[in-house]
This record gives C-alpha cells, sequence and structure tokens, in this order.
C-alpha cells in the first residue's frame, strides 16, 4: 500500500479526506483514524450504582438481555437500563460494530474470528469473551476487518 500525504489549504478546518481505489481498505484506514480520534473520549453510563464514566475505547462488548444491557469494558462489567441501538447511536463510530440483534463488540479487541454454527461466526476478543456474530452481520464485520 502507498501512502501520500497531500496538503489542501482551500479545505475547511477540521476536513480530512481519504481517497482509495479499494472500499474495504477504506473501511480499515477509517477504522483505525477512528479508534486513535476517539481514544480519550467519555462516556457517562447510568447504572443502578449512579452514573459512570468510562472510556470508549476501554469497551470491549456489549450484551442486551431481558431489558438489560450489559457493557464489557477491560475490568468491568456495568448494567444499564440503555438500549442497544442507543448505545450504538451515543458510540457512532466505526471501531463499533453490531453483530446481532443483541450484541455489540468494539472490532479493535477482537483476537481471533472462527466458524461456528450455521454460518455464525465466533470471536474471541482479547480479554477472553466469546461474541457471536450471527450469519446478518458477518459481511459487515468482514467489510471491516478487511477480509
Amino acid at each position: 500500500m502507498k501512502t501520500e500525504l497531500i496538503l489542501d489549504h482551500s479545505l475547511p478546518d477540521n476536513v480530512v479526506k481519504i481517497y482509495s481505489k479499494d472500499a474495504q481498505l477504506g473501511a480499515r484506514i477509517l477504522s483505525y483514524i477512528d479508534h486513535f480520534t476517539t481514544d480519550l473520549e467519555n462516556l457517562a453510563i447510568g447504572s443502578e450504582d449512579g452514573v459512570i464514566i468510562i472510556k470508549i475505547m476501554d469497551i470491549v462488548s456489549a450484551t442486551i438481555y431481558d431489558k438489560s444491557l450489559t457493557i464489557y469494558t477491560k475490568e468491568d462489567e456495568i448494567k444499564t437500563s440503555k438500549t442497544l441501538s442507543a448505545l450504538m447511536k451515543e458510540l457512532d463510530s466505526k471501531t463499533f460494530l453490531q453483530v446481532s440483534k443483541s450484541e455489540m463488540l468494539n472490532i479493535h479487541m477482537i483476537k481471533r474470528v472462527e466458524p461456528s454454527f450455521s454460518g455464525n461466526l465466533v470471536a474471541r476478543m482479547i480479554y477472553g469473551d466469546k461474541v457471536i456474530i450471527s450469519r446478518r452481520y458477518v459481511s459487515k464485520l468482514k467489510e471491516r476487518l478487511g477480509i
């Protein structure tokens, strides 16, 4: 891959353009940029223990079960009444991907992806968690990972 920085002073402030012939490569580059530009942002999560502030990039995955959303970070499990779609909207990031009706994950925390039953995949996360990727989301994950 050849990269080049071209300065264009006619662009508005805070605008960066990336050109790529390959959509998967472009998506990977945007994901990397997103990872580094959101690294220090925090997210306030309301839970039964009050409001908890977490670093967005510490989020490994999130699962909704019985109307309760559990957010898994590097060190904690935080339960909240927030919906998965509301969390995804707040994160608004290329780093996070919904992988089933009830789960999302941080693609930078994936250690390995393995085949599972019925065309599903299993993502093994770097902290030991397993996340099931349903068939409906397999192509989105492959595109995001560039595979």
